[in-house]
């Protein structure tokens, strides 16, 4: 494992609050508080979507899931290892019921069964700049949790002799991507990859637009059996020069609740962008919500909105019980959260190892059944932890983990 990830800080601009929705393959949302949901009241199974943010196994909307023993599979159908989960990619997950924490601040855990996962761009990078960079001609911007892993470590290293795998969510009216997660390598990939909406469609060229791309299909691509304008799509070309691109697989959106086999009275928590739909009655990430008997919060229902969504699962689409909608602030301030066994303390320059990640602390962080002071134990801990502009992650808070 590497043992350091880490951000460049950025200022949120304006387009990014209006994003309007992720493609349902390509979406899901972290942060939040991690306890909209009230997942942990025992329902007979839990369906979430969002960001990790966290590792012991994962943590996805407040939730520990255990995925030793899961299913894992990419969104385009292929199996997967739960080993290959990391920090900021955007997950879906079926998985048991939800047990409550055993004490106060712990949190709630779950078995997961089935995990579906992947990248929304593959490429390589076109331009950097101090906010984001330019992947096969398409923005991506970076904020102030994107979680950066690989040959660099902050987005300030990053140039235009390396390929990147961005994880986050696609505005699919601008073509931008909203970061989550992205992957640097200096080794170009065996094939690229783009998603978003379909404009310009002709069926008689065989041509369509993606962003400020033209994509070009034939007899020989794997596709949908119908394309139409407004489609949310994932396409995948040949590693050479953008000219004349003709993809050799589109895929189509993902169905996260077929998909997943998700149950009726499956407890659900799904956090992300509302892609299309009326006030109580819209799409997240390839979900439907249904909530015409729903506590609305902390604003308006409408398009391009993020939010967070508890409810239960009943014939495929999610009946909620409660939306919030998610503010700038709230956006901006999420905390990750680790769990296990740490190494390499080293008690005068403040820090330690866990996870493969490599850990600061100091006089503001809170400690909980630890005093490294005197006596480096216990060796399983959980760490909650923030990003760092310089590339580092300092713990706000440490605790002998007794969940």
């Amino acid at each position: 494992m590497k043992p350091v990830q880490s951000v460049q800080s950025v200022s949120r601009r304006t387009a990014l609050l209006t994003m309007v929705g992720a493609v349902a393959q390509f979406a899901g949302c972290g942060g939040g508080d991690g306890n909209v949901a009230g997942l942990s009241s025992g329902g007979t199974g839990s369906f979430s979507g969002g960001t990790v943010n966290g590792l012991g196994s994962i943590i996805v909307n407040g939730i520990r899931y255990d995925d030793s023993a899961a299913t894992v599979t990419r969104y385009d159908g292929r199996s997967d290892s739960s080993a290959n989960l990391r920090v900021g990619m955007v997950v879906f997950i079926q998985g048991s019921a939800v047990t409550p924490a055993t004490r106060v601040g712990g949190t709630p855990t779950a078995k997961a069964y089935r995990i579906s996962y992947g990248e929304e761009w593959r490429g390589p990078v076109d331009a950097t700049s101090s906010n984001g960079l330019s992947v096969l001609g398409q923005s991506v911007d970076v904020l102030s949790t994107t979680v950066f892993d690989g040959v660099v470590s902050i987005l300030a290293d990053v140039t235009t002799a390396h390929f990147v795998e961005v994880y986050g969510y696609v505005d699919p009216s601008s073509g931008r991507l909203q970061a989550t997660r992205v992957e640097v390598s200096a080794t170009q990939p065996s094939t690229y990859r783009l998603s978003g909406s379909i404009r310009n469609l002709d069926t008689s060229a065989r041509t369509f637009g993606l962003g400020s791309v033209v994509i070009h299909y034939d007899d020989a691509t794997t596709k949908p059996a119908l394309l139409s304008n407004g489609q949310l799509v994932g396409v995948v070309l040949p590693a050479q020069q953008p000219v004349n691109w003709t993809a050799t697989r589109i895929e189509a959106q993902f169905q996260p609740v077929a998909s997943l086999q998700v149950s009726d009275k499956d407890e659900a928590e799904i956090h992300g962008v509302v892609t299309s739909g009326s006030t109580t009655l819209f799409n997240v990430n390839g979900v439907q919500v249904d909530a015409s008997s729903a506590v609305i919060s902390n604003g308006t229902v409408a398009v391009g909105v993020t939010v967070e969504v508890e409810g239960t699962v009943r014939n495929g689409v999610v009946v909620a019980s409660k939306v919030k909608v998610e503010t700038e602030a709230e956006l901006d301030a999420q905390e990750f959260e680790f769990h296990g066994t740490f190494s390499a303390l080293d008690t005068v320059a403040r820090t330690f190892v866990l996870k493969g990640y490599r850990f600061t602390y100091d006089n503001q962080t809170e400690f909980g059944g630890v005093n490294w002071a005197t006596n480096p134990t216990p060796s399983y801990i959980e760490v909650k932890a923030v990003l760092n502009t310089d590339g580092s992650w300092r713990a706000t808070q440490i605790e002998a983990d007794n969940d």
